[in-house]
């Protein structure tokens, strides 16, 4: 698997985007709906996670958030990346795992934050991450700052303790 900076709209982002659309990932059926753009001109960037092949099957971006930066942002996944067992700070996510490190170094030092909506479930899927939050904010990785309104939609607000986050990845290499 290989992950890479996306800056522009490719065919196999076009092809990623028409896969979620089929799969009702509302936040990702479209470049709009993606926010992708609007990521890259905040001073942002997206993340790719694709196959020998170069099909993408996981994307997530990165941008400009408070005194620092929104990552994992409209973060979605065709496949998860295949974990042994349970895992409960979600390294079975390839945004958490490949792309995170990426958008770590992307944030140079600033603060790293993640949302998760509190009551608009768009993907049907989002409560359960959010849960997951919660989960990874007793081992230490998040700390929850918050709840406030985004972009029309209340979220909760989690900052990511890197050096944690760090620890509990490298538990999880392959």
């Amino acid at each position: 698997m290989i992950t890479k900076e996306l800056t522009h709209a490719s065919e196999e982002l076009l092809q990623f985007i028409s896969q979620c659309e089929s799969l009702n990932y509302k936040n990702n059926d479209s470049l709009v709906s993606m926010k992708f753009y609007w990521c890259l001109a905040e001073g942002g960037m997206w993340h790719a996670t694709t196959d020998d092949t170069g099909k993408i099957f996981s994307v997530s971006g990165i941008h400009p958030f408070k005194d620092g930066y929104r990552a994992l942002f409209r973060g979605a996944q065709l496949e998860p990346r295949p974990v042994k067992g349970l895992n409960r700070n979600m390294m079975q996510s390839w945004g958490m795992y490949d792309q995170m490190p990426l958008q770590i170094s992307y944030a140079n030092g600033k603060p790293i934050y993640i949302t998760t909506n509190v009551n608009h479930d768009a993907s049907g899927r989002m409560n359960r991450i959010h849960n997951s939050c919660k989960t990874m904010a007793k081992s230490g990785m998040l700390d929850y700052i918050g709840d406030e309104e985004l972009f029309n939609t209340q979220q909760s607000i989690w900052q990511v303790n890197v050096d944690t986050y760090s620890i509990i990845r490298k538990r999880n290499e392959d």
